[in-house]
This record gives C-alpha cells, sequence and structure tokens, in this order.
C-alpha cells in the first residue's frame, strides 16, 4: 500500500459521525419587508441596476434601449427568438462565446436579502454563459422573490439540479490594491428585470 493509500484509509477511519442539519424555522426571521423594495436596495448597492417589465417583448424593447449598440445577443425568454444574433447549436466550445454582449436568462428564485438571483443548469445551455457574457440580464417574476437565503435553500431542495449558482451583481473585485474593479472575471453589469 503506497502512503497515499495510507493516509485515505487513515482519514475514511478518523471519519466523524454524519451530524443531521438542524431545524430553522424561517418564520422567526420574518420581519415583514417589503420583497421587491428589499431585492432592488440590495442589488443596487452591489452594483447592479432593477428595472420593472410586463413581459418577455418588454424586457426585449428596454434591452435594446440600454444597449443599443451591441451586436451579439442571445435570450432564453420565450418568444424572444428574433433577437438572438447567435445561433447555440453552431458553438463547438465555450470559448466560441467570447464575443456575447448580452445574455438574458429568466429565473424563478431571487433573494431579498442579499439581491442574489438563482440560476440553474436547467436555464443555461452553456453553463459558461453569464459568466463570458458582458452584460447578463435577468429576468425573475416579484411573486419568485423569497427574504432569506433559508426560504430560498428550502425551495432549491425541492427542485432536481446539477449545476445551480446564486448571481448578485456584476462581477468585481478590489483586492488588487484596494481598487475596485468591475466585470474582473464575469459580466461588467447586471440587469435584474421585475415582472409585474
Amino acid at each position: 500500500m503506497g502512503s497515499r493509500a495510507k493516509i485515505l484509509a487513515k482519514i475514511k477511519a478518523n471519519k466523524p459521525d454524519s451530524l443531521e442539519l438542524p431545524h430553522i424555522d424561517p418564520s422567526i426571521f420574518d420581519e415583514g419587508l417589503n420583497l421587491v423594495q428589499e431585492f432592488t436596495k440590495k442589488v443596487e448597492v452591489v452594483g447592479g441596476n432593477v428595472r420593472e417589465i410586463k413581459s418577455n417583448i418588454d424586457a426585449i424593447s428596454q434591452v435594446k434601449t440600454l444597449f443599443p449598440d451591441v451586436k451579439v445577443n442571445f435570450s432564453t425568454l420565450e418568444n424572444t427568438k428574433d433577437f438572438n444574433t447567435l445561433d447555440l447549436s453552431s458553438i463547438k466550445s465555450p470559448q466560441d462565446l467570447e464575443d456575447l454582449d448580452i445574455l438574458i436568462l429568466e429565473s424563478d428564485l431571487a433573494v431579498a436579502e442579499n439581491g442574489a438571483v438563482w440560476v440553474a443548469d436547467s436555464q443555461l445551455p452553456f453553463r459558461v454563459l453569464p459568466f463570458i457574457t458582458k452584460h447578463l440580464v435577468l429576468v425573475v417574476s416579484k411573486k419568485h422573490i423569497v427574504p432569506y437565503m433559508h426560504q430560498a435553500y428550502l425551495k432549491l431542495n425541492n427542485a432536481p439540479t446539477d449545476f445551480g449558482v446564486f448571481i448578485s451583481g456584476p462581477s468585481k473585485t478590489a483586492d488588487i490594491e484596494q481598487s475596485l474593479v468591475i466585470g474582473a472575471h464575469g459580466a461588467l453589469s447586471l440587469t435584474v428585470f421585475l415582472k409585474f
């Protein structure tokens, strides 16, 4: 038996007993928040924008106004195929998406406490899309906003998914010379459209 196998065997032998997750009653955190206002405030604090829409067509119209000079667009929203200038079936590798200007995705979960929007693999033709696009637009109905992460995880426990990510604001970092850099590791901007 090699040293690697010995180390792994010792780790396995000394593994602590599994503990059940604690039961947390989310109602004890209820502060009677206005979920739309709280969500909007948190998205704006982290550098994103929130706008109201009534339909998917309204979303496309606002995107064209916000970003008039973009050329490479893709939307997963229903009835918005005319907006797409990119054919994902022709993409052979994620690197082929490096020129993506606008990506529009729909979500069914947002969290008021931190302005995060859940994006699951079922909504992503390619997992790299929300991270490689220059401008990310997320569409979520106001009825899908939950107050806290506790409620979000309860909802996700019942949703089959292999991959998912909470996105809050555009990509940013401030660890280099304490200077804030937007778009360092992903989208330069995040716009969230709330459907009313």
